[in-house]
């Protein structure tokens, strides 16, 4: 590993960190002050440009979806740009059930989804609900992140797909 892998690394790493304060404060945004909105972008983005993923077009499709809600926030449509950041977030959450097996990892894109239409619908008590169980396993995959060595996220460099 080089000096950028290990930089990529830890960023994807701490991507999924900024994402359990940003997505378990997203429905009390007004209330807290807390810029979660904000924060939920820089996570996707965080990891969404230090993916080691081997097959480019998984690779470039979850890249895409951040980007493309990055695009929306930017144009004022901040809650739709958000369901492109829970792509990628949700999207690496199922990845990384397959290394760890943390019970419902499998499930954060379905939960991510559910917490979109309830943010954009306003029906809070289910955003609140749905909020903290994804932070919670954005909490527990993070651990496990950081628990293995750096290089364990980088893999066989010559399986990538350039």
């Amino acid at each position: 590993m080089d000096w950028l892998d290990y930089l990529t690394v830890i960023t994807y790493r701490l991507g999924f960190i900024l994402a359990v304060p940003s997505i378990l404060l997203l429905p009390w945004e007004a209330e807290t002050g807390f810029p979660a909105l904000k924060a939920c972008y820089v996570a996707a983005t965080m990891c969404a440009c230090c993916l080691h993923i081997y097959m480019k077009s998984f690779r470039l499709l979850l890249q895409a979806a951040t980007w493309g809600g990055l695009v929306c926030y930017v144009l004022g449509f901040g809650m739709f740009g958000l369901g492109g950041a829970f792509i990628t977030l949700g999207g690496l959450c199922f990845k990384e059930y397959f290394c760890f097996k943390v019970p419902g990892l499998r499930a954060q894109p379905v939960i991510l989804a559910a917490l979109w239409f309830a943010l954009v619908f306003d029906f809070e008590p289910v955003a609140q609900v749905l909020a903290a169980a994804s932070a919670l396993l954005f909490l527990i995959v993070s651990i496990a992140k950081w628990r293995m060595p750096l290089h364990f996220d980088i893999g066989d460099k010559t399986k990538f797909e350039v």
